[in-house]
């Protein structure tokens, strides 16, 4: 079940959900704003539904997430201050700053694969450092100090 004593939330916020595989959920959710909720075990991807409402599109137990940063080399250089163009990105543009999520047993047993953008750099590699940090808590099963 989704709800758990044993579960807390570590973060959540707003994402643009890209791009996704062919036949997965997500497929219709491209190009929208996507809710995300990291607990201490779990990742729930929802929408919106209204100020106090999610609909959840899809979850994945960390365990079988991986995540990876996407360096975006098709984005051209902003101009230099002075010319014509703007150098903030537009809102959910692709030249956001872009992450892939992999839910290697999604909520029902598939691979699912995502790109998500955040509108900041800093909120990108805040979001990979909360699903990366799984990886950290897990107790050591190499004893220290051990005779050799």
């Amino acid at each position: 079940p989704l709800i758990s004593a044993s579960r807390w939330l570590l973060k959540r916020g707003e994402l643009h959900l890209l791009q996704s595989e062919e036949s997965g959920i997500f497929r219709r959710g491209a190009g929208r704003l996507c809710y995300l909720f990291l607990f201490n075990d779990v990742l729930i991807i929802t929408k919106k539904k209204s100020e106090e409402s999610y609909t959840v599109m899809n979850y994945a137990t960390l365990d079988q997430i991986m995540v990876e940063k996407i360096e975006n080399t098709d984005h051209p250089p902003s101009p230099p201050p002075g010319k014509s163009g703007s150098s903030v990105p537009a809102r959910g543009a692709a030249s956001g700053h872009l992450f892939r999520v992999v839910m290697e047993k999604d909520s029902e047993g598939r691979r699912e694969e995502i790109v998500l953008s955040a509108e900041m750099l800093s909120d990108r590699a805040r979001w990979i450092a909360a699903l990366m940090h799984r990886e950290k808590a897990k107790p050591d099963t190499v004893p220290k100090g051990g005779t050799s």
